[in-house]
């Protein structure tokens, strides 16, 4: 006997030689603490696998077959182990079968095999068609998991038959599968959609639901399609008893809505009941969502907005995360459409900032800007700007703001009232990401600029907050944190005059003029760009305005007023103030402009420039305010204009051009300066005069490029105001022909750099003669568009504008709104903000809601099932059938009545298309 029969008569008794699934599971067990051992174990069972492929007995191979797919899950590829699935599928043991398609689902899906797919459409179908409805199972299982776009045409047909099979399973499995069927072959929709929508009426329970929840799925791509479905689905959720199904149903009903609004006037009450009525968190969840999502919460209806609060403090209250996330969506939602519900219920979102769940806080942060206003916008930053310190520092913190929540919820009085607005649970220190810290930066000032900072009861102290930020930062060190801030800084600069001396002050030590050593210069080089821009173009307003030792009064809005003592300490620079001289030496010494050259930050030179020229303006206009200026004071201009020479003449052979340029140009003006400096002390010593005024060159030219012209900001938006004028195409070229002349000019220049002479260059009658002649511009009007601006401002577009959209036009003048309630401990300073121009409010456009199965699903989005392929009659026939068609009347299931659509009529009338109207459900 030989030794393979005898094996085969062992295995009967259940004696196996072979290893089994089992074995191979307790050898990588035994085996997985050493790695080599676990590759070589791999090796050998991968062989041995192969060898018992090779059997003859189909059991042997399905248990091989079965090793192999799990070994797949480690990474494996079993690719090549195709055709031996195909041959345990085809075993007429349902065993055998069942491993089978189990690896094909696992194998052929992830790793895609083309000829063993094809191959296996003869025995998909085999199975199909079989008498055992348990093979049938099988077979729609494996066609679920492996259908493509060739073997979906094939299979669909045998595969709707089954939808009117007796087993419900049957059924069940082929509703679902269809679906799978639909998204690889989007046309099979159109054939098959009759016999879906049959199933919806199917006596199986389950067998509906899985139809509900294909056209579910499929009504996300298009509700259109599905629109005159609607009295079937109100009927089945009336009489369902099961809650998944109702969940689907309310799904679609959201899909439905948006497309037929007249449904929320039928829908919403029963969505109200079922909200009312069920216990189960899920379906109030859903109808919840079907109520937002289906545009059926209007800002008026209060009842309906008060119900689905009183429902969703539920979540809140439990302790599931899931609960209290999906509950803080569908809050935010609500309370975007009634805002006044928000401060109704704020402390669920200011006790969700400071919640273990870090979605959970960075949704609430979504909304927080809604609570805000002018009594309570600091306590409220402050919760929020407490997340961004250390933990230990956080909890000393929350401490005190705790110990002060707590006195207030037993009815003590506490001693400060700055949290009187966010009375609510004590909150604990969290550890925090970076990205969520960048996050609540934004956020803080988003919230602080909202409407033109008009809830900022002091820029003093707003300012003081971006300051902590930045100087946090150093610690956090969070990308993009430096420039967001400074930019904030330029936007108020350009807006509120009043703080620009303290702003210029903040700058001076943020760019190490004051405090900082080199190192963290260049720590902190994403802002001091910004930085010195402020310096640069407010040095004036730090020379003129408060001492560092000032009170905190009011500032006067009129900058440009001083009195005689003012004047006299500006001539006698005081110490606190610090000179051009001063601040030149400071930036010689930190060498600060060498090592960002070595950075190649060249814009963030290009910008020390523009300051330093700018500076020297300022400060000679600011420092001969007073008149006639003595030698002394003269021979300081002149020397302070020679530093500023030298500083800038080093990058007057820079490698990059803009800084080449604007360099070589201040330098040269300013040689221009010194010379008439020179000229007035020569002409003093003539003149043997004690006091002479500053060169014209100067006050009326060279300080004229800084001064004549302020700036005014203007919304990042505002382009969008400019009117093209009626038949100008912006893309089109202004001079064709001179625009072709350019390019073969450029050709023949670009050739002659390269040496090139054997290249055949496209010919032009005229090369230079027809420039001059096509320069016209008669039909552009270009002073059209500076007509709506002031001859006397230059625009600055700030890059931190948040929703200006209710500004009104520029006006210098204009006072900030009226000054609201004042609070005990904080009092709004009156400032001037300068407004934007009005902007128009941007339209955000409407998405379609995308299925994430699968992004084959999009092409089901291009499916019209209104489209109608049959043959008409012509004729008389056609006559008799269209003044039947315009009797109809409405039919009516359930007090749901449908239009009869008209339908279009095809190319075999001979006769133009016509539109087809929509299906709408009316609601009695």
């Amino acid at each position: 006997m030989s030794t393979l029969t005898m094996k085969e008569r062992l295995r009967g008794f259940g004696i196996s030689f072979e290893k089994s699934l089992e074995d191979l599971i307790k050898g990588i067990r035994a085996t997985n603490s050493d790695h080599e051992k676990l590759a070589s174990f791999f090796e050998r069972s991968i062989q041995e696998c192969k060898n018992e492929l090779k059997s003859p007995d189909l059991e042997v191979k399905s248990i091989a077959i079965l090793k192999l797919a799990y070994l797949e899950m480690y990474g494996f590829d079993m690719s090549w182990c195709a055709f031996s699935i195909l041959e345990v599928m085809a075993s007429p043991k349902f065993q055998h079968k069942r491993i089978g398609y189990l690896a094909a689902n696992q194998i052929l899906q992830r790793q895609n095999n083309d000829d063993a797919l094809m191959l296996m459409t003869n025995l998909l179908n085999k199975d199909l068609t079989s008498i055992d409805y348990t093979e049938i199972s099988l077979a729609i299982g494996g066609i679920a998991a492996v259908v493509t776009k060739d073997l979906a045409p094939i299979i669909v047909d045998d595969m709707a038959k089954l939808l009117t099979h007796t087993k419900p399973l049957i059924r069940k499995k082929a509703v679902l599968a269809m679906y799978k069927i639909f998204l690889k072959n989007p046309e099979s929709l159109r054939i098959h959609y009759d016999r879906l929508i049959e199933r919806l009426d199917d006596d199986d329970s389950s067998v509906v639901s899985a139809t509900v929840n294909v056209l579910c799925e499929l009504a996300y791509m298009n509700p259109s399609n599905y629109i005159d479905l609607a009295p079937k689905f109100y009927k089945i959720m009336k009489e369902s008893n099961n809650n998944w199904m109702m969940i689907r149903i309310l799904k679609l009903f959201s899909s439905l809505s948006l497309i037929e609004p007249r449904l929320k006037n039928k829908l919403l009450p029963e969505i109200k009941a079922f909200m009312v009525n069920t216990k189960a968190l899920s379906l109030q969840y859903e109808c919840i969502n079907a109520i937002l999502n289906g545009n059926m919460l209007s800002p008026d209806d209060i009842d309906t907005a008060k119900l689905i609060v009183s429902n969703l403090l539920v979540f809140f209250a439990s302790g599931d995360q899931n609960l209290k996330y999906v509950g803080l969506l569908a809050f935010i939602k609500t309370c975007k459409i009634n805002q006044d519900l928000i401060k109704k219920h704020d402390k669920i979102i200011l006790s969700s900032i400071y919640d273990n769940d870090i979605t959970v806080r960075e949704t609430s942060l979504e909304i927080v800007n809604s609570l805000v206003n002018e009594h309570n916008i600091v306590p409220i930053i402050t919760r929020l700007t407490v997340q961004l310190l250390p933990y230990n520092d956080q909890k000393e913190q929350l401490d005190k703001i705790n110990k002060k929540v707590l006195a207030q919820n037993s009815g003590q009085d506490s001693d400060d009232d700055t949290d009187t607005y966010i009375i609510g649970a004590t909150q604990q220190p969290i550890v925090v990401s970076q990205k969520y810290k960048y996050l609540l930066v934004s956020k803080i000032i988003e919230i602080c600029s909202m409407n033109n900072y008009e809830n900022i009861p002091s820029f003093r102290w707003y300012l003081g907050v971006m300051t902590d930020i930045l100087k946090l930062n150093v610690d956090n060190k969070i990308s993009k944190i430096d420039k967001m801030i400074t930019d904030q800084f330029v936007d108020i600069a350009l807006r509120v005059p009043s703080v620009r001396h303290t702003l210029v002050n903040i700058c001076f030590s943020l760019c190490g003029i004051l405090e900082y050593t080199g190192r963290e210069l260049l720590q902190f080089k994403e802002g001091l760009g910004n930085c010195m821009w402020i310096i640069g173009e407010y040095y004036d307003s730090y020379l003129q305005g408060e001492s560092d030792s000032d009170s905190d009064s009011e500032p006067d809005s009129d900058s440009d007023s001083f009195s005689a003592l003012q004047k006299q300490e500006l001539k006698d620079l005081k110490q606190s103030k610090l000179s051009i001289s001063e601040i030149i030496d400071t930036i010689s010494k930190q060498n600060i402009l060498s090592k960002l050259e070595q950075l190649d930050s060249y814009d963030i030179i290009t910008t020390y420039v523009g300051a330093i020229a700018k500076m020297y303006s300022k400060f000679t206009s600011t420092y001969a305010c007073g008149g006639d200026l003595s030698v002394s004071q003269l021979e300081f201009v002149k020397n302070s204009c020679l530093g500023v020479i030298e500083i800038l003449s080093q990058f007057e052979t820079s490698s990059n051009f803009e800084l080449q340029e604007c360099a070589l140009s201040y330098v040269e003006i300013l040689k221009l300066v010194d010379n008439s400096l020179e000229n007035v002390l020569d002409g003093i010593k003539n003149t043997e005069t004690s006091s002479a005024s500053l060169p014209t060159f100067l006050t009326e030219g060279y300080n004229q490029l800084f001064l004549s012209y302020p700036l005014m900001p203007v919304g990042a938006s505002a382009q969008e105001k400019v009117k093209i004028p009626d038949g100008l195409d912006l893309n089109a070229a202004i001079d064709e022909q001179a625009t072709f002349n350019f390019h073969n000019l450029y050709t023949n220049l670009k050739l002659e750099e390269l040496s090139i002479d054997d290249v055949d260059l496209p010919q032009s009658d005229s090369l230079h003669g027809d420039y001059t002649e096509n320069q016209e511009f008669s039909d552009i009007d270009t002073t059209r568009s500076l007509s709506t601006r002031h001859d006397d401002e230059i625009y600055y577009i700030s890059a931190t504008n948040y929703d200006h959209s209710d500004s009104s036009s520029i006006a210098p003048k204009k006072q900030a709104k009226k000054k609201s309630k004042k609070t005990k401990k904080f009092r709004k300073e009156a400032v001037l903000i300068v407004d934007d121009d009005d902007t128009p409010a941007r339209q955000n456009s409407t998405t379609v809601k995308q299925n994430n199965l699968t992004a084959d699903a999009l092409n089901l989005a291009d499916i019209d099932l209104k489209k109608s392929e049959e043959h008409y009659p012509v004729g008389d026939e056609y006559q008799v059938e269209e003044e039947t068609r315009k009797k109809k009347e409405k039919a009516g299931v359930d007090g749901i009545k449908i239009e009869v659509p008209s339908v279009a009529l095809s190319a075999a009338r001979k006769k133009p298309k016509k539109k087809a109207k929509k299906n709408v459900a009316i609601i009695e």
